[in-house]
């Protein structure tokens, strides 16, 4: 799904002539499905640290309940349900029912060829062993994410529509590559608490509320140069 451009209200560009826009961003939050407790809460504070918001859920009822509840950007989906008649697979299956565009990633503690080739045949977007790493799951993450936009030009009329200056630009393609706002200042010669309001301008025009989005948001609007 690509991300609706949606005029705001007065001219926020300052360009003459020229409407302004805000951005909605599509995919609002991350479900986690895993009925183990521990893996819950360390996949919830991996993301929440890295500007992904978060539902979990612990088995099927909680999952459906959520889907019906919310919208998602991305599933991470247990494989096995311990004492349970279903599998991550039913869930996913379920998943694809009510909502066909949402990415389901697979994870499991006993990765085999079988499962992971059931994974790609249930149109699972990845698949994870657990126990998953924060590096595994943020890559992961992004490339779910960003895998079915189709890769175009950078679009430097809707770049000046929103406003975003050059430095700006600068910033949201070090924030998409993953770098912090210490890495950021030292690579654009300032320093962190710039980067960071740098960030802040970014979130503003591109009227979102974290990195993660901003970056979601940019790849869907071809803001990011590849």
């Amino acid at each position: 799904m690509l991300a609706s451009v949606l005029q705001s209200q007065g001219d926020e560009t300052g360009i003459s002539g020229m409407a302004g826009f805000k951005v909605k961003w599509v995919g609002k939050k991350v479900l986690i499905v895993d009925d183990d407790e521990v893996t819950r809460i360390f996949l919830e504070y991996a993301l929440n640290a890295h500007d992904y918001p978060t539902v979990v859920a612990s088995d099927f009822d909680t999952a459906r309940e959520a889907m019906d509840a919310d919208s998602f950007a991305l599933v991470l989906m247990d494989l096995v349900f311990v004492d349970s008649t279903y599998t991550g697979f039913d869930i996913a299956e379920y998943i694809r029912s009510v909502s066909p565009d949402t990415p389901v990633v697979i994870m499991t503690s006993y990765p085999s060829t079988d499962s992971a080739v059931q994974a790609l045949r249930s149109n699972a977007s990845d698949y994870l062993q657990k126990p998953v790493h924060i590096e595994e799951l943020l890559n992961c993450v992004e490339k779910v994410l960003t895998a079915e936009v189709e890769t175009k030009p950078f679009d430097s009329r809707l770049a000046a529509r929103l406003g975003l200056t050059e430095r700006e630009q600068d910033v949201l393609q070090l924030l998409y590559k993953g770098c912090s706002y210490t890495e950021i200042g030292k690579a654009l010669s300032f320093t962190t608490s710039t980067a960071k309001t740098y960030g802040k301008r970014i979130y503003k025009k591109l009227d979102v509320q974290s990195r993660g989005e901003a970056v979601y948001e940019a790849v869907q609007l071809n803001l990011i140069r590849h």
